[in-house]
């Protein structure tokens, strides 16, 4: 039997909290353990912590739905704080639409997800519950959004960001292209704290049989949960997953 496949989208998340209501809801609770397993003739070397397991094998760990639209008010977007890193290779920070929910860019709408939180997700993304977290995907995981509840005590925003550079640096062609104390993106929401801070990488992911470049923020919400939200996608459609972001990010509440 051959061995689970696994990929690194996903940052470093040690604890993840986010569970959907347990009556009427697809899929399990969520939970993480210190260790996993991961295939290295997959992905070359697993780490301990930097573990995602996208879709693929029999997708029993897997609960899709729709990401239907569900209407939401949303509080005006604060200013975004000057970044104090200078990311290369595409890694500046992209402008989100200077727009409410209300008026998203094109092909986008807000959820209302069970796990507590909102955001905005494109046209006809399925949505599923996994180990690492809640997932919006299209195309075989090819674009992606996550979302996950970093539960380390104590760890900033800026600190996961970093350690989550520092273990997926063992992943094939793997390359931090931006690392940095940058503050909500221009037009997230109010909810987004203005500790956020933004990772961009880029890796080989044999899985996929592509480049893959990925942005992740994190931050801590108004709710005073620290989340993580991460936007991932081919290399050759970069910047398209910063702008899968920053729109997410836009639409971003709590409740």
């Amino acid at each position: 039997m051959s061995p689970p496949v696994y990929d690194h989208d996903g940052g470093w998340h040690p604890g993840v909290t986010l569970s959907a209501p347990p009556a009427a809801q697809p899929g399990h609770p969520l939970w993480w353990k210190a260790a996993v397993a991961v295939a290295a003739a997959a992905v070359g070397a697993g780490t301990a912590f930097a573990v995602v397991k996208l879709t693929g094998g029999d997708g029993s760990d897997t609960a899709r739905t729709s990401a239907t639209a569900t209407p939401h008010s949303q509080a005006p977007a604060p200013t975004g704080q000057p970044s104090r890193a200078t990311p290369t290779d595409g890694g500046t920070t992209g402008a989100s639409p200077s727009a409410s929910p209300s008026a998203l860019p094109e092909g986008y709408h807000t959820v209302d997800d069970p796990s507590g939180f909102s955001l905005a997700v494109p046209d006809g993304w399925q949505r599923s519950e996994r180990s690492t977290g809640v997932f919006y995907t299209t195309d075989g995981d090819h674009r992606l959004l996550q979302v996950f509840v970093v539960t380390e005590p104590g760890m900033t925003p800026y600190e996961a960001v970093r350690k989550s550079s520092e273990n997926l640096s063992t992943q094939p062609a793997y390359k931090e292209i931006g690392l940095e104390q940058s503050g909500p993106p221009a037009g997230a929401s109010a909810a987004v704290g203005s500790d956020a801070a933004r990772l961009v990488y880029a890796y080989d992911s044999e899985k996929l049989g592509e480049r893959r470049q990925v942005v992740e923020y994190a931050f801590t919400a108004d709710d005073g949960k620290e989340y993580a939200v991460l936007a991932a996608g081919p290399a050759t459609d970069w910047p398209q997953a910063q702008k899968d972001a920053d729109t997410a990010l836009a639409a971003f509440a709590t409740r």
